[in-house]
């Protein structure tokens, strides 16, 4: 794809992972918008925001970086939407505005939105032949301090579907429900737990799908399901017999 201000084709003919790679490539700024709702957001070809129709809402994935209220972050990243939209791009970006009033969440901050961003292209993996269009010199009113080399978040993303068909293999449905093993393995004395197993583990009683688990622990599918993926090769956990009539 040549670098245009403005591009667009389908899927089934430019795969997303060769439609990301030519526009990081080319250096591009602007944002990739596909036809099922799912955006990526890029400043000169380094991807800073990623999103899908069901990623959650960016001032909920801010919040948990304790950068503020979520009504709070809503109104910053408006106040800032309407600071662009009115020309104004030399104002500092809402990234940046949170974070000079909470210079200690600056690590926790990255950290979510890189969660966030992988996340959303392991979705956008999945093939399809939707449309895309590609607009630039678009800039997204989070800003793009943290930006990160487009190739990098895809081939993590690739990992992570490639593990996902692997886990889909043992769990193939968020409707399947899980309890512990009655005992260890015969050949494991003891099993360090940890503070992220235990959230988890603690929630499988045998009633609890993996989905009231996602539900509860806020953890998104791919960490849920992986976690338990791990702990069912291990024999710590087992289906249950029958999953719950309402599941």
């Amino acid at each position: 794809m040549e670098t245009e201000q403005r591009a667009d084709g389908t899927l089934s003919d430019t795969p997303l992972p060769a439609l990301l790679s030519a526009i990081a490539g080319d250096g591009m700024t602007g944002v990739l918008r596909i036809g099922d709702g799912s955006e990526v957001w890029f400043s000169a070809g380094r991807t800073y925001l990623a999103s899908t129709g069901s990623s959650p809402d960016l001032a909920r994935v801010l919040f948990d970086g304790n950068v503020g209220t979520e009504a709070e972050l809503r109104a910053l990243l408006d106040r800032e939407g309407d600071d662009r939209a009115a020309g104004d791009n030399g104002a500092p970006s809402a990234l940046d505005r949170m974070l000079a009033d909470h210079p200690g969440s600056e690590g926790a901050v990255r950290r979510l939105l890189h969660e966030h961003n992988l996340n959303a292209l392991f979705e956008m993996l999945v093939p399809t032949d939707a449309s895309y269009r590609f607009d630039g010199d678009e800039t997204h009113p989070l800003g793009d301090r943290f930006a990160q080399e487009t190739g990098e978040l895809v081939a993590k993303a690739q990992e992570r579907l490639e593990i996902w068909r692997r886990i889909a293999a043992r769990i193939p449905s968020t409707g399947a429900v899980f309890t512990l093993a009655r005992s260890l393995p015969t050949d494991v004395d003891q099993r360090l737990v940890t503070a992220d197993e235990w959230r988890f583990l603690s929630l499988l009683d045998g009633r609890n799908t993996v989905a009231d688990v996602i539900t509860e622990t806020g953890e998104s599918a791919f960490r849920v399901c992986s976690s338990l993926y791990r702990l069912l090769l291990e024999n710590l956990v087992e289906e249950a017999a029958t999953e719950p009539a309402n599941s």
